[in-house]
């Protein structure tokens, strides 16, 4: 019998923490600032105000279209702080009943307490304070509790020329949340920049109170059957009761997955240059359920009105998992005793994609969940790599290249609403993006394709417009605009570790080919006046339209960078190169420290080197986890390069 525990426990506090997007973003007002202004005169960014009393804001250019105050006040008096607290505990008991027979139980729990506070001192931009010359104040104390646990029996037996390694078991995963905040902006009459929940203004303070449980019950199984170390035949089985199905026709959903694999160097003969060659081929099928509560009729709290009211979403009950269906084929080598060789190619399909569309408001209802769609995605792997040492010397180069196709087979057709009758098709869905660039979904197309709808207006000859006024002017009501997809083509790695001695030396390349990115930032620079190519336009006395007209540079760059731009001037090709990481280190032998221990001792960079890169950001930042507004800069942070040392002592 064996006993394993573990225990962690991490504080992390954090303040005003930006990804990107205008409020509350102090490089908006920075990239944004007059170029012939002195920025030093801001950095005393508050002045005494003697009828009020405190230190007010000094931000002399205003707000502008894009909610700007002064940087250093974002940074010291619109303050955004998280407290989390976190605990880890695990505990593993095993037994051998036999030789090849052993039984494991496991348990896991991971909780999160969190304090989050906003705090925005008086003369704060009132468009944040809801309208309050004295501030506002949140509180918010979110909890979260994870549970894992699962038993399962282990068998490792050898039957003549046959092997088996199999196990069974059952296991369960219990996540719950709590949330309970308090908001609003600080009184007219209160005390300034004295926050707590009793000066907020009893008009417009909103409570806001969440919980909510999901917990997913399994049982599962698993058999690799062997022939003579040569051939495996792999079979799994899994079935998932998910609370996220209640109400619905499909109480719980079962995936399986068959493999088989074959290594021909033991089977077959092969030529001296071969010293390794496995074939293998999968099938698997898994199941995701839905989001909770897409079965069960809610009310959802108005914090303005302070009611409850129905939520605008169709019920419906006959929701199924998500099911994805792969089929893999593969090939390992290892040739000419240094090389490696790995290649893979896969197909997968996508069903059962839960959408909302909107539906007749004459059925009481804006939107309806229902599920269709067919999405595959096909691709190939390759992975090369070479190792061999001379003596003292040693060289282990591997490089990995990957391209997916992504490929929307079916949207909506011939969906029939449950309770009315309704045909329901749809081959076009809005899902996201921002402003005027716009994901949308298309039959054909991917699930990152960009669109615009907007262009200058143009005449029956596709020449540019110049109104009476002698301005410009813009649509958004155009037929879509593919722009393009914000997924790669393919991504390339190339890593490689020199060692000599106790010196290692480590460099990593990688590569993003295709794609394209949006870039909003640039938009506004231009609407402003502050890029380089309005500085260039100025210059050159303006920009020339229709190949004979010269336009005044602001009013050609307003038109076209206002409102977050006209996308397909501001999208970017999204390939680029760079030097991922590189690391230099040296192990001190344990044979120097009295054998009592080793110690490693690294250097390490990362993000070093931007070697190829068309767009004016870095694309490979990421903005958000949701699926639909990757690839797009709104005032994002730019990527940083890290440098840091690593200590490592084994004893």
């Amino acid at each position: 019998m064996k006993l394993d525990v573990g225990a962690s426990y991490i504080i992390q506090n954090d303040r005003n923490m930006t990804n990107q997007g205008v409020y509350s973003n102090p490089i908006v007002p920075v990239y944004l600032f007059p170029r012939g202004d002195d920025f030093s005169l801001v950095k005393s960014f508050e002045r005494w105000d003697a009828a009020r009393k405190i230190h007010t804001q000094f931000w002399p250019q205003g707000e502008g279209d894009y909610a700007m105050q002064n940087p250093y006040w974002i940074a010291y008096r619109n303050l955004r702080t998280n407290y989390k607290k976190r605990y880890m505990l695990s505990a593993s008991l095993s037994y051998d009943v036999t030789d090849w027979l052993n039984i494991v139980g496991r348990v896991r729990v991971d909780n999160t307490h969190t304090k989050y506070e906003q705090k925005l001192y008086a003369s704060t931009l009132t468009t944040l304070t809801e309208g309050s010359s004295q501030g506002y104040y949140a509180i918010e104390k979110p909890d979260q509790r994870q549970t894992y646990a699962d038993v399962l029996a282990n068998i490792n037996k050898r039957f003549g020329d046959y092997s088996l390694v199999a196990n069974i078991g059952a296991s369960i995963v219990d996540n719950r949340y709590e949330d309970l905040s308090y908001r609003g902006p600080i009184r007219e009459n209160g005390i300034p920049n004295v926050f707590n929940v009793y000066d907020l203004d009893n008009n417009k303070k909103r409570a806001r109170q969440d919980e909510w449980q999901e917990q997913t019950q399994s049982i599962f199984a698993s058999v690799e059957v062997g022939w003579k170390s040569m051939i495996y035949l792999t079979l799994t089985g899994r079935n998932d009761w998910a609370s996220q199905l209640a109400n619905s026709s499909s109480t719980s959903f079962f995936y399986p997955s068959v493999g088989l694999s074959g290594i021909l160097s033991e089977m077959l003969p092969m030529p001296s240059f071969i010293d390794y060659m496995k074939v293998r081929a999968s099938f698997s099928s898994v199941g995701t359920p839905y989001p909770r509560n897409l079965t069960t009729p809610t009310y959802a709290y108005d914090e303005t009105s302070q009611g409850w009211v129905p939520k605008t979403h169709y019920p419906i009950g006959d929701l199924k998992p998500e099911r994805t269906n792969s089929w893999e084929v593969g090939l390992d080598m290892n040739l000419f005793k240094d090389f490696r060789l790995g290649l893979s190619w896969y197909l997968a399909n996508t069903f059962n994609q839960t959408f909302d569309p909107k539906i007749s408001v004459s059925s009481g209802y804006s939107t309806i969940y229902l599920q269709t769609g067919y999405v595959r995605n096909t691709g190939i792997e390759l992975s090369l790599g070479y190792a061999h040492r001379w003596r003292d010397f040693a060289w282990d180069s591997n490089f990995t290249l990957s391209h997916n196709k992504n490929e929307i087979k079916e949207l909506v057709r011939d969906y029939i609403h449950p309770e009315t009758g309704e045909h329901i098709w749809k081959d076009r869905l809005e899902v996201g993006g921002l402003g005027k660039a716009k994901f949308i979904l298309k039959e054909g197309g991917t699930l990152g394709d960009l669109y615009s709808q907007s262009d200058l207006v143009r005449d029956d000859k596709g020449m540019v417009h110049i109104n009476d006024a002698g301005g410009l002017s813009v649509t958004d009501n155009l037929p879509d605009i593919k722009l393009g997809t914000v997924f790669p083509k393919a991504n390339m790695a190339w890593n490689n570790r020199f060692t000599y001695k106790g010196i290692t030396l480590q460099a990593l390349l990688t590569a993003r080919l295709g794609g394209i990115v949006y870039s909003a930032t640039e938009a506004a620079l231009d609407q402003y006046g502050v890029s380089e190519r309005t500085a260039a336009a100025r210059e050159a006395g303006g920009v020339l339209l229709n190949g004979r007209t010269l336009m005044n540079p602001q009013t050609y760059y307003m038109a076209l960078g206002g409102g977050s731009g006209i996308p397909q001037y501001y999208t970017y090709s999204a390939t680029n190169v760079r030097l991922q990481e590189a690391s230099i280190g040296y192990t001190i032998p344990r044979k120097w420290l009295g054998n009592v221990c080793d110690i490693s001792v690294s250097f390490v960079g990362r993000n070093l080197w931007m070697i190829y890169c068309k767009a004016p950001f870095d694309p490979e930042a990421v903005a958000t986890t949701g699926n639909y507004y990757q690839g797009i800069d709104n005032f994002m942070l730019p990527s940083t390069r890290n440098l840091g040392f690593n200590i490592k002592i084994n004893f």
